[in-house]
């Protein structure tokens, strides 16, 4: 009996562990499928997006300087080249041949902020055109990969379109726009980020191809840990400056960078409107494809701006904001004027590609589509000027210098002294905070001004009188600046006396008498101020 029941027992045992191998066996059975599946899924790399997902689709603020590609020359270890995508509508790549011009980063596709990825427009036909002119070709893909398994997705689906080209130089991954609220990898952390571009560009290099990482220097290391990058792959730095290649040589970048975007106000024969210029700090022979024997897509011919197709209309327009118009439906071109909310024009047709077209002057212009609404009594979303924690308010006048005055990068002391301003110079002032600064418009740029210094006209400065030492001050004669810092008051009290500016270590302002109460009497901005003897020295 007891045999039986023992028997029985390693019977049920047996029929456990066959049901355990059997699950084990049938587990690693689907998952090398699934791996093989993946290894050799082939993409749909025929589709073609809208310009309402792309999001290379933005107006862009900042402008380079601009340069004819005819101004450029041949170098030693370096080569001349643009990025253009199907932004630039059809391009004449004979013509771009000969205008200095060694290669062209074309975008391959990107993914939609839809997280469907697209193929650029007019990818092979750029890439099949500027390499039968005899350019040299790289690509890159504009991302929007939320996580690595996007990323990777991004690659492959890359290799896969580029197969059958020669690609000699850089395969690159741009991610961009991610300051944007509206951008799906707006929530991104600076990691996440990064382990995306890495998962991108591996897979990339591991197929032989050379890979190269796109940022802005303004992005560089406040958005990347770029280390872990530059370690593995090429760095292309877009940097737009007054100076610009050839007559400077590098962008303001520290570290070692590959390439450097010095301006997107690019003119290349060939192209309509603007194109952003690149420098390559290598030179690249012609690659042969992965795969001769692939067979290339057939390419179909872009048009031209004056051949797509507008639907006709004609009424009346406003912006939802404030938007450019230009002199091409492109972000590229020239900014012809701005559009504000409340301001209106006639819209004369709206295309498919995202662009309206609008009546200016007697002039045809175009604005992005999206910007611009028929609903004339929508309001600007008015938005809190806030700079390091002061509310500015708008102000429109020209103010000059009391004496002279400080210009800084930031309303406050410890902001950077990027100028000055003299009595009888002028700038314009486009707003003021209640915190006592201006904010004024000086070589282009932003600055900020304490507004008590600052006169609608040139004050005229008092003859210089020798001291009235009848209120017990010792005349004397030397600079002095703060021990470390110190207030200079209008009365040498600290009760009663209003503080007219904070002095620091470094800063120097005249003494021209002493007391024996422990004030020293100064001269500050061509008035008389007074401060604690023992927080100066000489």
């Amino acid at each position: 009996m007891n045999y039986i029941k023992q028997n029985k027992k390693w019977f049920i045992l047996s029929l456990i562990i066959i049901f355990i191998i059997i699950i084990i066996s049938l587990f690693f059975f689907l998952n090398n499928n699934d791996q093989k599946d993946n290894k050799n899924k082939t993409f749909d790399t025929s589709l073609v997006g809208e310009a309402s997902v792309d999001p290379e689709n933005f107006d862009e603020t900042e402008e380079g300087t601009p340069i004819d590609a005819n101004q450029l020359n041949g170098q030693q270890g370096k080569s001349n080249g643009i990025d253009v995508s199907k932004w630039q509508g059809k391009i004449d790549w004979n013509q771009v041949k000969t205008s200095q011009i060694d290669f062209a980063f074309i975008r391959i596709g990107y993914r939609g902020e839809n997280g469907i990825i697209y193929k650029d427009d007019n990818a092979d036909y750029n890439i099949q055109q500027a390499t039968k002119a005899g350019l040299l070709v790289g690509v890159y893909f504009y991302s929007t990969a939320l996580n690595q398994k996007e990323a990777i997705e991004e690659a492959k689906w890359t290799l896969q379109c580029i197969d059958g080209y020669s690609i000699s130089y850089p395969v690159v991954y741009d991610c961009e726009g991610y300051k944007n609220s509206s951008s799906r990898t707006y929530q991104l952390s600076s990691k996440e980020r990064t382990e995306n571009a890495l998962a991108f560009l591996d897979t990339i290099s591991k197929a032989n191809y050379e890979t190269m990482f796109y940022t802005s220097l303004s992005d560089i290391n406040s958005h990347w840990n770029i280390h872990d990058i530059k370690n593995k792959h090429k760095i292309w730095i877009a940097q737009y400056s007054s100076k610009i290649y050839p007559e400077k040589q590098k962008p303001d970048y520290s570290d070692q960078c590959h390439a450097w975007q010095y301006t997107n106000k690019g003119q290349v024969k060939g192209i309509d409107g603007n194109v952003d210029m690149v420098v390559c700090y290598f030179k690249n022979k012609k690659a042969d494809p992965k795969n001769k024997k692939a067979e290339l897509p057939k390419a179909s011919v872009p048009l031209t701006e004056e051949e797509k197709i507008y639907s006709s209309v004609n009424e009346k327009v406003t912006a939802k904001d404030e938007t450019n118009l230009r002199s091409l439906a492109t972000i590229k071109s020239d900014i012809v004027a701005s559009l504000k909310n409340g301001e209106t024009l006639t819209r004369i047709g709206v295309g498919t590609n995202g662009w309206s077209k609008l009546r200016y002057k007697n002039k045809t212009v175009y604005a992005i589509t999206s910007y611009l609404t028929t609903d004339l009594s929508v309001k600007k979303t008015e938005t809190e000027d806030i700079v390091s924690g002061q509310k500015f308010e708008s102000k429109k006048d020209k103010v000059t210098a009391k004496d002279e005055v400080n210009l800084r990068s930031l309303p406050s002391t410890s902001g950077e002294v990027v100028g000055t301003l003299t009595s009888g110079t002028f700038l314009e002032r486009t707003a003021i905070s209640q915190k006592g600064w201006s904010r004024l418009i000086y070589k282009d740029k932003i600055v900020y001004a304490i507004t008590s210094y600052l006169s609608h006209d040139v004050v005229e400065k008092p003859k210089p009188t020798e001291p009235d030492q009848s209120d017990g001050f010792t005349a004397v004669n030397e600079q002095v600046t703060a021990k470390s810092e110190t207030n200079l008051r209008d009365k040498p009290s600290i009760d009663g006396g209003q503080v007219i500016y904070m002095l620091k270590n470094g800063e120097y302002v005249k003494r021209i008498g002493t007391h024996s109460n422990g004030w020293s009497k100064l001269e500050y901005n061509g008035q008389v101020v007074y401060a604690i003897s023992s927080y100066l020295v000489n």
